[in-house]
């Protein structure tokens, strides 16, 4: 078929000729031309008119009579604006000059591959983009800058996206006469793109990837079954770093529930975090059973007063009683959390409730004092017992949580796996056993939590926890944990907590792509800390690690 309509199109639009471009354009389309076509023959005819006012200059109305055979040609197509999903809407937005010729281009090939597309507007706000990007709903923005001036525009429509809690649902594309990689690498924007072929290419690829995108529950649920989902999940277990994040004081965000939902909320919808976690501090736990627990204002809470003495603990023990967790203080306060956050986000992202394993919880109970090993040694039948209790307590609290919405119960067990492992096989086995089993017959995934230095324990979490998942510190080697618990226990860790708070975003992202090239090959992983997320963990820091995930964490991992 002959190109000949087309060209015609291309040097009506390019001379303006509005009053018969409709006619060209009907007739193409009788003759079988695609929109496609047509529309890269009017794209082409508008290009030409930009690039002589570039080169040459041209009169204004000249320009507006090109313009305007351009919009009567794509009117002629009868293109739809019928609402489509949040990943075939994009918006368009031109921020620090005028650009509105550029922009009738992008629109029209955008929609005529399907697109939704709508305007911000020429020269407006990068908090006007950000604020139609939110309210529309739309997964994509593609932004342009005409002046060199305005690039510090570019940053901030970054961080007003991320202000919206709207970043991480969305990707980002950077456009324009004033635009470059080197912008878009600077101000953390997903692509550059140079033209509107480029632009087109790149929006349908990042539509395809929204499509596929899993919800951060399924995510989950598929990796623990050791099955690649579409990339890795981040794993939070943040306590300070979150209170601090929200403006919440550390003592109001662990004592009421409101507040503990205010924080994982704001954290999650700011970073895209692919869980909650209702884990506050180990002062939670011995503080139901009656130990006195210091409450510092904005510092974390810490047992100063045990009710287990390391020479008289059996006797200690005889006394305690199950507490009644409909009032049980601040972990009453834990559960409500779990519940209120269910009500707010449902089933889209996994939700963690956390307690103490028996041997832990035990520690904590008897203050930490390591004089108690002399007891346990001396006592074996009586300790056993003590930990069966606890156990039996654990499991209680599991089964609140579960009942308030919980999806996935943390076991602190970092006592235990300190321990040697003829300790470990003697004491802590069966009451983690016990515990992780009736977590699992529940419906939820048990998590054990061991920091620090504990390779020596990390192989009996197959016995106690297959199926499940433990979190382990960085001292442990990522690629000997990975061999040893492949396809039987999902990994959550490792990274350095040190490290990453003194670290900047590129070493950090390069440190996290690491990690994913080590363990992240066929499910089984959860990117995470190995222990809780630093509070002073640069922003720019966590940000990083999330966009290292939708890049390197991307499955099939490269």
């Amino acid at each position: 078929m002959s190109n000949n309509n087309l060209e015609q199109i291309t040097e009506a639009t390019s001379k303006g000729d509005y009053k018969s471009i409709g006619k060209l354009v009907r007739k193409a389309s009788r003759q079988g031309y695609s929109r496609e076509d047509i529309i890269q023959a009017l794209s082409a005819g508008l290009s030409d008119v930009s690039k002589k006012y570039k080169i040459k200059g041209m009169y204004l109305d000249d320009i507006i009579k090109s313009a305007g055979a351009f919009e009567v040609g794509i009117q002629s197509l009868g293109l739809s604006d019928e609402p489509k999903e949040p990943e075939k809407k994009i918006v368009l937005g031109v921020m620090g000059g005028p650009w509105t010729i550029g922009t009738n281009i992008v629109s029209a090939n955008l929609k005529a591959n399907g697109f939704e597309v709508i305007n911000a507007g020429s020269d407006v706000s990068p908090e006007k983009i950000a604020q139609v990007v939110k309210e529309s709903n739309a997964r994509i923005v593609a932004s342009a800058i005409y002046l060199m001036q305005s690039k510090g525009q570019v940053e901030k429509l970054e961080n007003e996206l991320w202000k919206l809690g709207v970043r991480h649902k969305i990707r980002t594309i950077l456009s324009g006469p004033a635009g470059s990689p080197a912008m878009a690498a600077k101000y953390n924007v997903d692509a550059y793109v140079k033209d509107v072929n480029e632009l087109l290419k790149t929006a349908k690829e990042y539509s395809k990837d929204l499509k596929d995108e899993m919800t951060s529950y399924d995510r989950v649920m598929t990796s623990v079954k050791h099955k690649e989902p579409d990339r890795v999940p981040f794993m939070p277990f943040a306590q300070t770093f979150t209170a601090k994040f929200a403006e919440i004081p550390f003592s109001a965000y662990v004592s009421k529930a409101e507040k503990f939902v205010e924080g994982q909320i704001k954290a999650y919808k700011a970073f895209g975090w692919d869980a909650l976690c209702f884990s506050s501090d180990v002062g939670i736990y011995a503080g139901a059973l009656g130990a006195k627990v210091d409450f510092p204002y904005d510092d974390v809470p810490r047992v100063v007063k045990p009710i287990l003495n390391h020479s008289t603990m059996y006797k200690d023990f005889q006394k305690l009683k199950m507490p009644d967790l409909t009032k049980a203080g601040r972990l009453t306060e834990s559960i409500k959390a779990i519940e209120l956050a269910k009500k707010e986000v449902g089933d889209e992202v996994p939700i963690i409730g956390w307690t103490e394993g028996a041997f832990q919880g035990v520690t904590l109970l008897s203050g930490a004092d390591p004089l108690s090993i002399f007891y346990v040694l001396d006592h074996v039948d009586e300790f056993k017992e003590i930990l069966d209790w606890y156990a039996d307590f654990e499991i209680e609290v599991a089964k609140a949580m579960y009942d308030a919405g919980a999806d996935i119960i943390g076991v602190g067990e970092t006592a235990a796996y300190f321990m040697s492992p003829t300790f470990f096989k003697q004491f802590c086995l069966e009451p983690e056993k016990r515990a992780c089993r009736a977590i699992k017959k529940l419906g939820m995934i048990p998590l054990i939590h061991c920091c620090g230095y504990v390779p020596q324990c990390v192989h009996f979490s197959k016995e106690t926890n297959p199926g499940g998942a433990i979190q382990f510190d960085y001292q442990v080697d990522l690629a000997w944990a990975k061999e040893l618990l492949r396809e039987e226990v999902t990994i959550m860790g490792n990274l350095n907590y040190n490290k990453h708070t003194v670290a900047d975003p590129k070493q950090v992202s390069e440190d996290c792509t690491k990690k994913l090239k080590i363990a992240a090959e066929g499910g089984g992983y959860w990117l995470a800390f190995g222990c809780e997320i630093p509070r002073e963990l640069p922003v720019d820091n966590m940000k990083a690690i999330m966009r290292t995930l939708k890049t390197s964490g991307k499955y099939p991992i490269q």
